[in-house]
């Protein structure tokens, strides 16, 4: 303990250091006046101050000379003044010298257990150090001494090292405290330059122009203290937090290398086992997370299946496990169930750990730790576990979402966006399909889902003769075109002199005609061509060279469609229409059914066409932990008919406000037996299947063209509800509640009970249809 250690001088700084007891004196001297006049302290402080002040200063080769006992003492007394009195019984590796070159002249039996352990961690501090660190170092101390500008002790030089023991990796840090040792100027002090303080403080580089301190005219006198301390627990933990830094850029299995590796040196056993396995929901209900089989120290050693979740005894352990989240430690395998515990013992295991992990009642996963010694979880090992408990809980949660986003990304691969009433059975679809580790998926590889049972309902709001409108509007549009080319070309400022003007009133001619007649598609498309590719290049050239012209085309133009090079002011108004319709039935509808979603989950689809249609599916097979009573349907009956009623009133009461008076009927189709629905993977969406059920979806597609049998009569008129059945059973639901609505004055009370013409799908087809009642106007 009391051998000199010395390295060689660094050549890259002239920093000149000299053994001296004088700044030690000073600090005792300082020490002293704070005591009480009679105290012992003070009587130890004036011998302290006897023994260190008989020594001079002394210099590299008087120190390489010195009487090693008396510098031992010297040193011994030292250590009293310095360290708290009980520091023997600490054990703390601590040593006393100068830092260049380094002399340890006094260390203490754990400082010097230490450097015999790791050799080279001595020889590396010159390295550790860098020259800027050692730069401020000198500035600090000669700020402080001559300037009277004292810098944060934290600028200290200080080093980490590590060093493997028995297969675990320590980590110290090196303090060296310069508190006893100040600096002695040959020469003449220069003027204070403020980029020096910056400089020591900040680390800031001097700027252009700026002479540095001038340490090669100091020297330094005193001694250092160095100071060793254990750091390997901050250090793992700060490694276990930069494993999150990788999560984006590492693979799974060296992430959870990093991690395992970093809690094994915490807790100081290098043969320890650990297992983060995260515990996800599908649908509520626990499941074994595809890796747990791999990263379970339970499930890889034991055989657990990971189907035994699926058990309600199995789900309920888990609940009650977790409403508990606490180390659950068992010290010589004691109390596990024994068939559980024998396999334990076959792995080599001798102590296990079992620490449910959770956070605010959110289950996140399962930390397993199994040692081959017995009792190895001691109180300060769960200490040490306590501290890591919110990183793993953040490694968790990671694992949980990357299971997430594996089901979500099935889903969205194999299925659609889905709604909220059936989302469940496609996320149970998708987790079987990962649970068999069918990750990767091949063309004709489909994830069976099927909804059986399930009762429909139809309706659709259409717009009364929205085909011939529109074809009314764009024929206007024409017209009013060409008569306003007829009446350019008829301006006396219309050049005679060429014949293209007449041959382009030629072709208006001919297309007025057949506007006349009836116009049939491809007419519209050759009027279309000679508007666009005739007539309006023409007109461009003659608006650039003829300015008696260029106000007339200008008001031409003005009503042109950039687009399509056509006048489109009826078609607009159509549309405009048309629009403001399908927005106030499609708004009233989402409202309304989020309303109905209250009642009971259910599958909605909605369309849009020309208007709005819409299909409901509603069974037990959708929601299988909501009872499905008959009377649900009776209800859905109800609204069915009541928002019908709803929907007219609000399209009628449009029609003052519309560019376009247009009209709306109503219609649905009574279906009174269930269908099965299952997901179509080319279609992407749910559809029904089975030949029965197939007829159903026929007929919706068929019914808005329906005419009445011996008629030239549609089925489907402004003011009025239709709907169609097969059978009068189809019907009966319906029939109540069409007397509550005549009751309170919204229906006629005069229905129609129709019979439809055949059609292709659909024989002996039946119509109920009932007019609606509006409100009498408010009169002012």
């Amino acid at each position: 303990m009391e051998t000199v250690f010395t390295l060689p001088r660094s050549g890259d700084m002239n920093l000149r250091f000299q053994l001296s007891f004088r700044p030690f004196v000073a600090f005792l001297k300082a020490q002293r006046r704070a005591c009480l006049p009679d105290s012992g302290l003070r009587t130890l402080y004036d011998y302290l101050i006897d023994q260190f002040s008989a020594t001079p200063v002394l210099d590299e080769p008087q120190a390489s000379s010195i009487d090693q006992v008396a510098l031992k003492k010297l040193f011994q007394l030292a250590t009293v003044a310095v360290l708290p009195l009980d520091h023997t019984k600490r054990q703390l590796p601590y040593a006393f010298g100068t830092p260049v070159p380094l002399h340890m002249f006094h260390y203490s039996e754990a400082f010097e257990q230490l450097f015999t352990q790791a050799p080279d961690f001595l020889i590396d501090l010159p390295n550790q150090i860098s020259v800027q660190q050692r730069q401020r170092f000198a500035y600090r101390l000669i700020l402080d001494k001559y300037y009277d500008i004292r810098i944060n002790d934290a600028v200290r030089p200080s080093f980490q090292f590590q060093y493997k023991e028995k297969g675990l990796v320590k980590y110290y840090r090196l303090d060296i405290n310069a508190s006893f040792m100040e600096p002695r100027l040959d020469g003449v002090l220069p003027p204070l330059e403020p980029a020096w303080v910056e400089f020591a403080s900040q680390g800031t580089p001097l700027p252009d122009g700026v002479a540095p301190l001038p340490v090669d005219a100091f020297r330094f006198e005193g001694f250092s203290f160095f100071q060793l301390e254990d750091v390997t627990e901050a250090e793992t933990i700060q490694q276990l937090r930069d494993v999150f830094a990788h999560l984006h850029s590492d693979t799974e299995p060296i992430i959870y290398h990093r991690f395992e590796t970093a809690l094994r040196n915490l807790c100081g056993q290098p043969n320890l086992q650990i297992g983060i396995v995260a515990v996800p929901r599908v649908n509520g209900r626990f499941v074994a997370h595809p890796d747990s089989r791999t990263r379970s120290l339970f499930m890889r050693h034991v055989g657990t299946d990971p189907d035994a979740f699926a058990d309600d005894k199995a789900q309920e352990l888990i609940t009650r496990l977790f409403s508990n989240p606490v180390p659950h430690v068992f010290p010589d395998l004691e109390g596990l169930p024994p068939v559980k515990r024998e396999m334990l013992y076959q792995q080599g295991y001798r102590s296990f750990l079992l620490y449910p992990i959770s956070v605010a009642g959110e289950v996140l996963g399962l930390l397993e730790m199994g040692s081959p010694r017995g009792n190895a979880f001691s109180e300060a090992v769960l200490t040490r576990i306590e501290q890591t408990v919110p990183l793993i809980q953040e490694l968790l949660r990671y694992q949980l979402n990357q299971f997430q986003s594996s089901i979500e990304q099935l889903i969205r691969k194999k299925f659609t966006s889905l709604q909220p009433a059936v989302e469940w059975k496609f996320y149970e679809a998708a987790w079987q399909h990962l649970r068999r580790g069918q990750t990767e998926f091949g063309g004709s590889d489909t994830i069976p889902v099927r909804f059986p049972q399930v009762f429909p309902l139809y309706g659709a709001v259409d717009i009364r003769n929205s085909s011939v409108e529109r074809h009314k509007a764009t024929q206007l549009d024409l017209t009013t075109q060409l008569t306003a080319v007829e009446q350019l070309l008829r301006s006396p400022d219309f050049p005679a002199d060429t014949e293209r003007p007449d041959q382009l009133r030629a072709g208006s001619y001919q297309c007025q005609h057949r506007l006349l007649a009836e116009l049939l598609p491809e007419d519209e498309q050759e009027i279309t061509l000679f508007l666009d590719r005739e007539v309006n290049p023409y007109f461009r050239q003659l608006e650039a060279s003829h300015p008696s012209l260029q106000v007339a085309i200008g008001h031409y133009f003005a009503r042109v469609d950039p687009t399509t090079g056509l006048f489109n002011q009826a078609v607009k108004r159509y549309e405009r229409s048309m629009d403001w319709l399908n927005a106030t039935v499609n708004e009233y509808i989402d409202a309304e059914e989020k309303q109905l979603q209250k009642i009971y989950p259910h599958y909605f689809e909605r369309y849009r066409t020309d208007g709005t249609e819409y299909t409901i599916y509603v069974g037990q097979s959708i929601a299988p932990q909501v009872p499905f009573e008959p009377a649900l349907i009776q209800r859905l009956f109800y609204w069915q008919l009541q928002s019908m009623v709803e929907l007219a009133n609000l399209t009628h009461k449009l029609l003052p406000s519309l560019p376009l008076p247009l009209q709306t009927t109503q219609l649905m189709l009574a279906h009174g037996h269930a269908v099965d629905i299952s997901f179509r993977h080319d279609e992407r969406r749910l559809d029904v299947e089975g030949s029965y059920s197939i007829r159903y979806e026929v007929l919706k597609k068929r019914i808005d063209k329906a005419y009445i049998d011996g008629s030239q009569e549609r089925l489907t008129q402004p003011d009025t509800i239709a709907i169609v059945y097969s059978h009068a059973s189809d019907v009966a639901g319906y029939l109540p509640y069409i007397e509550q609505l005549q009751a309170v004055g919204k229906i006629d009370d005069q229905l129609e009970y129709l019979d439809l013409e055949p059609m292709q799908g659909g024989v002996h087809l039946k119509a109920l249809r009932m007019h609606i009642r509006y409100p009498e106007p408010a009169h002012a």
